[in-house]
């Protein structure tokens, strides 16, 4: 307990001296070098909509016989298939379109699954945000985040799919007039959290960043993390390739071309709102301080949870954090309470609630999209 008392005040400590990693030279980026870094990222931007499938489903009160909506807004299973894809992409992909029933002209969100991939919490998310007056892509990565099969040398591959993948969705949403693609903002948490960085580097056209317990140094994440789906995953390739952790980590580095670190000089940190974690072993917490200090520590909240109590905290307790950022970014309503420059809000971690009505009270506001 003691030990853990000391990291967090380091850590702390570390953000709020100002560290400056830059004149550190911490991190080894070269802004010579982003063309480069985004060439690797090229693709064929012709796409089919191969699919526009309205799914609907009537959601009821409780004790009560008349259906009803929490918002006047239809479901729309969305399937994008690349005409000439890129090397390695999947050339499928699939995302679930939370659509206002008015063909107004409104603001997106693209939400980013994690290494989970889709939970019920991207969906509160969705219902959320498109009752503060959002259209919303949730999307289904195009290849599964962990799988045992991929070999060490093909992880890069897979990721720049993954990308690809987002920004055909960002293509799509550019050809739909109930879209307003100047206004696009995108949501991840943990590797949800990294793909979004690496997006939001690549992709000019996302105006506003919400990431949650994410970092840079992909592969010294991949090779630390604790992670119950990254672990294993990590001491089966080592085994089946004949790597110890030290190899297993210079396989990664001759791999990965490009990191969120290499790309952030590409945002200004009005762009973005990040979520830290000070007790985190699947995305370390010094990881996700570079990315924080890379992009000139952005408006910010501290968590001192562990890694998912943190994630669900931070979008299920403090979701009024990215109501009011996107709001701000895309709707131009409002203006989001602002820590000082280089600080962040504090929010203290396993709270107590008085009863269990009002954690019940905290959830319903929550899937009503009303800030507390």
């Amino acid at each position: 307990m003691i030990k853990n008392m000391i990291l967090s005040l380091l850590t702390l400590s570390f953000m709020f001296l100002g560290v400056d990693a830059y004149s550190k030279g911490l991190f080894g980026k070269d802004p010579s070098q982003t063309d480069t870094h985004l060439s690797h990222f090229d693709y064929d931007r012709k796409v089919l909509v191969t699919k526009f499938k309205k799914v609907n489903k009537v959601r009821k009160r409780i004790f009560q016989k008349k259906p009803f909506r929490i918002a006047r807004y239809n479901q729309y299973e969305v399937e994008l298939t690349a005409v000439t894809p890129s090397e390695g992409e999947t050339p499928v992909q699939k995302l679930l379109y939370y659509k206002h029933a008015d063909n107004t002209p409104r603001p997106l969100v693209i939400l980013i699954p994690s290494i989970m991939e889709v939970t019920p919490l991207e969906k509160l998310v969705a219902r959320g945000l498109i009752r503060r007056g959002f259209n919303v892509f949730l999307l289904t990565l195009n290849q599964k985040p962990i799988d045992n099969k991929r070999e060490t040398s093909e992880v890069f591959t897979a990721a720049k799919s993954i990308i690809t993948g987002i920004r055909r969705s960002i293509d799509f949403a550019e050809n739909r007039p109930e879209i307003d693609a100047t206004k696009i903002g995108t949501w991840g948490n943990s590797f949800g959290g990294i793909l979004n960085s690496l997006v939001g580097g690549v992709d000019l056209r996302v105006k506003a960043l919400y990431i949650s317990v994410a970092g840079g140094r992909f592969v010294d994440t991949l090779t630390r993390s604790r992670s119950e789906l990254a672990t294993p995953y990590r001491e089966f390739r080592m085994k089946e390739e004949g790597l110890d952790i030290k190899g297993f980590r210079e396989k990664l580095m001759s791999v990965v071309k490009v990191d969120p670190l290499d790309l952030t000089h590409r945002r200004s940190r009005e762009d973005i709102f990040m979520n830290l974690d000070v007790k985190d072993d699947i995305v370390a917490t010094d990881n996700q301080l570079e990315l924080w200090e890379a992009y000139g520590k952005p408006n910010c909240r501290i968590f001192t949870d562990e890694h998912f109590y943190a994630v669900i905290r931070a979008n299920a307790f403090h979701f009024h954090d990215y109501f009011r950022f996107f709001e701000e970014k895309l709707l131009n309503r409002g203006k989001q309470k602002k820590a000082p420059k280089g600080k962040c809000f504090f929010s203290k971690g396993k709270k107590k609630f008085r009863s269990p009505f009002s954690f019940l009270e905290k959830v319903g506001n929550f899937i009503r999209g009303e800030a507390s």
